[in-house]
């Protein structure tokens, strides 16, 4: 009884033993694939950065036949060279390491094959006792069913550290002989070969006379295993690689860091959506302005270039000099200038609101009725009284942009501009109105973001900044509308009061632009668009300090333009307005119809049916003086009227006056009892008493016989329509 009560003690322990090794599963990190530290390339495949983890420096997994035609070789005969005959426990190999060991008085090998090292690695296991050594030979037996033995030695050599945290043959390659692992010779496979046992002691950057020791007791080695011939023994030690310190790619870091920042944990290789070719051409071109902006205490700048069909980032400048400021100002949210006003104008037009002749008014007293207590002024101090919107956006007119923003609703702009993607720090009520000058912050890369989405004729989009993101494409505004607007944007005459003939946005080619400056000067912006590329810039101070009086079109607009040049030695410009839009010839002056006192005629675009009916004339004098409304009273009597307008006389009739009666005498004939109809509405007037119509004599004069009755008199010309009622007895 006793016996069996040990035999089946013994069954079960062994039973428990042997579903123990059945149910040990292999290591977490060997059942998923090697993905290594980030290594970030650009679009053509050019590194751009290599990045640390927790475990290593620089890991590159590559495959076995990425790593040369010596190197696994080398490697099966310096650690395992019994490799490809034995099930992942090498019996031979441990028993010699146990004469040594015991021969030594401690432990100085294990006799491991590079499957049991394997799982040791992926363990992260550092005790060295029989219990690991157990642990790690069940797993090795399992894992060599598992997998073939290429993918165990490729696994091996990949999580190998090769000194300096270089886990990898790739990675050490790089480091010390600035090739792939591909390309590496004899000598270089059997030098990176013996680092792995001791990494640190054999340190080529620190100890690069243990390193060249190891080099030497390697050759030994292969020449006694037959690897190498006595011949190539003795070239290969008279010839020693030769180990160097490479640095690591490290290019566009505000991007990179921008990469981290939107996904922390990422690995492996990532294909971004940079170009190193425009990336290189931004920071030489950034360099160049700030070196030239001295002078006016402007020190940081950042630019972004977007692919506008993608929304992908080509080139990311965050800073003027990323060692000594790392703030990426691509990213950083700051005062918006003058930049949004192109969607306020555009939400307009596309509501039928306004069109791009509507007429506004840019005066210092146009909004004081729409808003008592905000009192926006133009960035020259001058006015110029009535102007179009296609004037008023291109010349970045403040009044007027109020204006067009009280027509559409602040909270309805407001709710449109976070819709093409500009994420506000603050609510509506912490900028009032003035939001749409300057005193929201938005950041540069949802700025070109925007503006990439007018070159895609109102499609917006988030900007990516990996090849594999996506983001879906919104219809934010009516593909005509937004013509229309760029139409604007890319009109050099209508930007020519304010910015001149010769500034940095006039191009030949159809490019649009806009600029931006910031109140106290801290921040001038320029951005536009071709019809590949959108170039969004930025120039200030990172710390906030104001630059010197300096406005967007003299630092930023150049830095811009510079790069805009550049791109178009591929780029194409912008398409011109489709054959959709109405194309109607315009009063320069009022944007009616034209009449015999317009100034100029200028062509214009509209949406179908808000293109103008009625002409200029009600808006002239007979002596051809512009007529304004009462609310250019000011303006009008001010040194900046600079072409005689006048304000329009109010509409009233003379003659009959108000609520008249007249009597009919009995003895005069009638035709001599008629009353002279008079009223100041300009020439050209048509008299309805009551609704039939008052012919005029030969003279011109409108004369009325009297008829008894309740009369009501209208007069309509052009500078207006009035009515009055008068009694005839």
């Amino acid at each position: 009884m006793r016996r069996f009560r040990r035999i089946t003690a013994f069954i079960i322990v062994v039973s428990a033993v042997a579903l123990w090794i059945v149910w040990l599963p292999l290591p977490a990190e060997l059942q998923v694939p090697l993905s290594g530290t980030p290594t970030f390339i650009d679009i053509r495949g050019r590194e751009i950065a290599e990045l640390a983890s927790p475990e290593a420096r620089v890991q590159i997994p590559i495959a076995l036949a990425e790593m040369g035609d010596w190197l696994p070789r080398i490697a099966v005969t310096l650690e395992d060279r019994r490799f490809y005959e034995h099930l992942g426990f090498d019996w031979q190999a441990t028993c010699g390491a146990c004469l040594r060991n015991l021969k030594a008085g401690h432990i100085v090998g294990g006799g491991s094959t590079i499957t049991q090292q394997l799982i040791k690695i992926a363990c992260r296991r550092r005790q060295r006792n029989w219990l690991a050594k157990i642990y790690e030979t069940i797993l090795a037996f399992k894992l060599e069913r598992a997998w073939t033995k290429e993918r165990i030695l490729a696994e091996y050599l990949n999580r190998s550290n090769f000194g300096n945290r270089r886990l990898g043959p790739e990675a050490a390659s790089r480091a010390y002989f600035g090739k792939s692992a591909r390309e590496l010779s004899l000598a270089e496979s059997v030098y990176l070969a013996g680092l792995p046992q001791a990494p640190t002691r054999f340190n080529p950057w620190l100890y690069s006379d243990r390193a060249e020791r190891k080099y030497a007791r390697s050759l030994d080695l292969l020449t006694k295993s037959g690897l190498l011939t006595g011949a190539q023994r003795r070239l290969l030690d008279q010839t020693p690689p030769v180990v160097e310190h490479f640095p690591l790619p490290r290019f566009a870091p505000n991007y990179v860091d921008a990469i981290r920042q939107r996904q922390p944990e990422i690995a492996g290789k990532v294909r971004t959506t940079l170009d190193l070719d425009l990336q290189r051409i931004a920071e030489l071109k950034l360099g160049a302005q700030i070196a030239s902006l001295n002078r006016y205490d402007i020190a940081d700048a950042a630019v972004v270039i977007l692919d506008n069909a993608s929304g992908a980032v080509r080139a990311m400048v965050g800073s003027s000099n990323y060692q000594n400021n790392q703030v990426n100002g691509s990213t950083r949210p700051r005062s918006c200038g003058s930049t949004l006003k192109p969607f306020v104008y555009l939400e307009a037009i596309d509501r039928r609101l306004l069109t791009a002749a509507t007429l506004l008014p840019d005066t210092p007293d146009a909004i004081r009725d729409r808003y008592s207590d905000y009192d926006p002024q133009n960035f020259n101090h001058r006015y110029l009284g009535p102007v179009r919107v296609r004037e008023a956006l291109a010349c970045s007119l403040n009044v007027p942009a109020i204006v067009a923003l009280s027509k559409v609703g602040a909270r309805s702009a407001f709710y449109e501009l976070q819709k093409w993607g500009f994420e506000f720090p603050r609510a509506l009520e912490d900028y009032g109105a003035g939001f749409i000058l300057g005193n929201a912050e938005i950041r540069l890369t949802d700025l070109a973001a925007a503006y990439a989405g007018l070159a895609r004729n109102g499609l917006s989009i988030r900007p990516k900044l990996l090849a594999s993101e996506f983001y879906p494409v919104t219809r934010t505004a009516s593909a005509a509308a937004t013509e229309i607007v760029t139409d604007i944007l890319c009109d050099n005459g209508a930007r020519e009061k304010s910015f001149g003939t010769n500034s940095p946005l006039a191009f030949s080619e159809r490019i649009a632009a806009k600029t931006g400056t910031s109140s106290s000067f801290r921040d001038a912006w320029t951005v536009g668009f071709d019809k590949e590329h959108t170039v969004a810039v930025w120039i200030g101070n990172s710390d906030g300090r104001p630059m010197r009086d300096t406005f967007a079109i003299q630092c930023a607009a150049p830095l811009w333009a510079a790069i805009m040049h550049e791109l178009l030695r591929n780029d194409h410009p912008v398409p011109p307005p489709s054959q959709a839009l109405i194309r109607r010839e315009v009063c320069s002056a009022t944007g009616l119809l034209p009449s015999r006192f317009s100034p100029g005629k200028v062509t214009e675009l509209f949406l179908s049916g808000t293109e103008p009916a009625e002409d200029s004339s009600s808006w002239f004098s007979e002596a051809g003086n512009l007529l304004l409304p009462a609310e250019y009273a000011g303006w009008c009597s001010s040194r900046e009227n600079a072409f005689a307008a006048m304000i329009r006389p109010e509409p009233r009739i003379i003659n009959p006056r108000p609520d008249a009666t007249y009597e009919i005498d009995s003895v005069l004939p009638p035709k001599q009892q008629m009353i002279e109809l008079l009223a100041t509405i300009g020439s050209d007037v048509h008299w309805y008493v009551g609704d039939i119509p008052v012919p005029p004599q030969p003279d011109g004069r409108f004369f009325w016989q009297l008829a008894p009755g309740e009369w009501s008199l209208k007069a309509i010309g052009r500078n207006g329509r009035v009515e009055q009622h008068f009694t005839v007895r």
